[in-house]
């Protein structure tokens, strides 16, 4: 269900203070493709920053802005650059994989390196992290976000959160031929099954909060390989197979990197 953007080019500080939010001071960080003014802020790294993100995400029915956590690896927001090819259709989620599957997932044929940044951020979560009561996705957030440290925090007006890297006209996949439709179609699809959502966007990675990850061996098998075909170096410079990548899958955040 879609949601209506009430701000429009105003401060929406006091909006959220209405609504019980106080945001950090905000400042005009980019626009969408369509236009519209993303606001950004920073924010304490850690659990402050998650406490931020929960409450302004509480309100999104109320203001149609998503907030999107920023890491400190590429945290400025891409400029609204090609819109003929941000603006392509959302397709259907099933028929984009199985295309996928046929034509293969592309490999970077880049070597595999232990100081890879890709590898060094691809942290997997163990049970002894998830070994406490009351265990949640901020928890997870904080044992994953060592490496980027993300501190800024944008606001994005948007009608859906699955259309934010498309809004965005975010390029951390182009090197895979990926678009902004190809995200919101994936995306899409993941809050449809997992309720999955945006949680945070760096160069080359995007993190997914998720509300309901599969817990049954088969169901987590079957979005590692929907995984693997939208983000292959999770394979190539991550897990190495689809077993290992499937013990990521019952997490409440998945983290793709490209």
């Amino acid at each position: 269900m879609s949601v209506d953007v009430v701000v429009g080019d105003e401060d929406p500080t006091a909006l959220f203070a209405t609504l019980g939010v106080e945001l950090p001071p905000l400042t005009r960080a980019s626009r969408t493709v369509g236009g519209d003014t993303v606001w950004m802020c920073e924010v304490e790294p850690g659990y402050p920053a998650t406490d931020l993100w929960q409450r302004a995400r509480g309100v999104y029915e109320r203001t149609g802005l998503w907030p999107v956590l920023l890491g400190l690896i590429g945290a400025s927001l891409n400029a609204p650059g090609d819109r003929q090819v941000a603006a392509g259709a959302v397709q259907d989620g099933r028929a984009w994989l199985e295309r996928a599957r046929v034509e293969g997932p592309r490999d970077d044929e880049g070597p595999r390196d232990a100081e890879d940044p890709i590898l060094q951020s691809a942290y997997v979560l163990t049970e002894e992290d998830r070994d406490y009561d009351g265990f949640d996705w901020a928890d997870a957030w904080i044992a994953v976000d060592e490496f980027d440290q993300a501190d800024r925090l944008a606001l994005v007006p948007a009608p859906n959160p699955w259309l934010v890297p498309q809004l965005l006209n975010w390029s951390g996949a182009r090197d895979f031929d990926l678009d902004g439709a190809d995200h919101a179609t994936l995306l899409r699809r993941w809050a449809g099954h997992w309720g999955a959502e945006l949680l945070a966007l760096s160069e080359y990675e995007l993190v997914l909060r998720v509300a309901n990850p599969p817990q049954d061996d088969n169901d987590a098998l079957a979005v590692a390989l929907e995984s693997f075909l939208y983000a292959p170096n999770l394979i190539y410079k991550g897990w190495e197979s689809l077993d290992e990548l499937k013990k990521r899958m019952p997490a409440p955040l998945w983290r793709f990197l490209w």
